[in-house]
This record gives C-alpha cells, structure tokens and sequence, in this order.
C-alpha cells in the first residue's frame, strides 16, 4: 500500500517539498549558528581589548558558558537535519545528546540561590533517563557493529527467508 503511494507523481513532489524545506531549515539554522559564534566572539574579543576581565570572573562564566552550549545544541541539532536528509531516519542518538547537553545548559546556568527540590529531581531524573537511554543506544551499536564484523547472525534484525 505504501509503496504503491511512493510511486504516485504527488508523494513524489511531496518529497521534492520536503527536502527543500529541510534544506531550507539547514541554511537558516547554519546563519544563525554563524552569526552567533561571531557574536560570542566579539563580545569576548571587545571586553579584553577595553580590559575588562571582570566578565570573565566566576560570577559571569555560567552566562559565557550557557551562550557556548546554545550554540553547541544547535551544531547538534543541524547534525540531526543534516543526517536527516541524506539518510531519510532520524538518529535518536543525536537527539539523545541534544537533550542531555540541553539539560547539562540548565545545571551550569542554575541560580543556586533559587534551587526548588521538585526542579532538582526532575532535572535529575531526565538526566539519568537520558543518560540510561544513551548507554543502550551505544551498546545496541556496538552489538550490531560486532555481529557485522564476525560476519554472525544478528538476532534482532527478521530473516528474510
């Protein structure tokens, strides 16, 4: 049934759209990540040319360091558009990570002086669920790397026979 959708002219143009949309996403994503690296580094740049370090005293750092991992997020997430795109799947892995940076972006930006204990299990509760999940997609990998390379018979994908 699906494949004979594949084969209509409108699915076809569907996909036409779709990797235009996609390719559109990656181009806006990539300026945006561009203009804010140029951003970071010349606010970084201007306040050591007029001598104030005091931006960069411990205080200050969580703000520098929040605005380092936002942009790290969104060189992971057009690592997921982009992967999205030659292969068609989305790689949970690459979603994984996106969460759990987000999540590590939350802890190093916390006021501690506004720490709620609900907000600390939750956070802490996502990370290791995130963390968890992480551990099995890898060793999922590695099984599946393994059988391929012994030339063994992977048990979890169905015969075909």
């Amino acid at each position: 049934m699906i494949q004979d959708c594949e084969k209509k002219p409108s699915f076809k143009y569907l996909r036409i759209l779709q990797k235009l949309i996609i390719l559109l996403l990656l181009f806006i994503m990539s300026l945006i990540l561009i203009l804010a690296t140029l951003d970071l580094g010349f606010y970084i740049f201007k306040e050591i040319l007029q001598g104030d370090l005091s931006q960069f005293r411990f205080g200050n750092l969580g703000e520098l360091f929040s605005i380092f991992l936002v942009i790290l997020i969104g060189i992971e997430l057009l690592e997921a558009v982009k992967a999205f795109l030659q292969k068609e799947v989305i790689h949970v892995e690459i979603v994984v990570l996106v969460a759990i940076i987000a999540i590590a972006r939350k802890v190093i930006v916390w006021e501690f002086k506004d720490i709620n204990s609900m907000e600390t299990i939750g956070l802490a509760a996502m990370l290791l669920s995130l963390s968890i999940t992480y551990v099995l997609i890898k060793r999922t990998e590695f099984r599946l790397d393994f059988f391929n390379k012994k030339g063994l018979k992977n048990t979890e994908e169905p015969d075909n026979e």
